[in-house]
């Protein structure tokens, strides 16, 4: 009798539950970030750290283990090449779940499934920038117009405006007449 094996059974048989997690845990793997429900998430993160723990083990038999869950061989590759090399310190927790709302259709709550970004190493390159600060950038603000205009200068742009006020009014006219 198998004790303290809890899994969620999403109203499904065997098979096709089984089908719909290695096909989550393969888009998660594939995208890094993927929309579900909360307990579809809640379930498949355990199986992304499994995958993710085999591609740090390297082994033969991890490999092997890994193509028998996931269905696409250069999922697997990208595991065991690039994701076991991400996170050199850790040994569980690279999904976060992070809450989304509820769905429209039937008010299921959805969780946005991502892989945790990989840890920042320090460079040379910053050690270098953080001695010395960088100066803080000025924005470009407008130009402002001189303050003082001339009597002249004003009593110009409100003949201009003027002109343009009447050049509308006869073409209105015009307009009206021809009709």
């Amino acid at each position: 009798m198998p004790h303290q094996v809890h899994e969620r059974k999403f109203g499904r048989r065997t098979g096709a539950r089984r089908g719909m997690l290695r096909n989550l845990t393969l888009s998660v793997l594939r995208y890094e970030r993927v929309k579900t429900t909360e307990a579809k998430a809640k379930e498949v993160r355990l199986f992304v750290d499994r995958m993710i723990n085999l591609g740090k083990d390297g082994s033969l038999g991890a490999r092997r283990r890994a193509l028998a869950w996931l269905p696409e061989p250069v999922i697997v590759e990208k595991v065991f090449s690039d994701l076991a090399i991400r996170w050199p310190d850790r040994g569980s927790g690279y999904v976060r779940i992070t809450h989304l709302g509820r769905r429209v259709g039937d008010s299921a709550p959805q969780m946005l499934l991502e892989l945790v970004p990989a840890p920042e190493k320090p460079t040379a390159e910053k050690a270098d920038a953080s001695e010395e600060p960088k100066p803080r950038r000025r924005l470009a603000l407008p130009r402002r117009r001189p303050a003082a205009k001339s009597d002249e200068s004003k009593a110009e742009t409100n003949a201009k405006a003027a002109a343009k006020t009447t050049a509308t009014k006869k073409k209105k006219t015009a307009k009206g007449a021809a009709t």
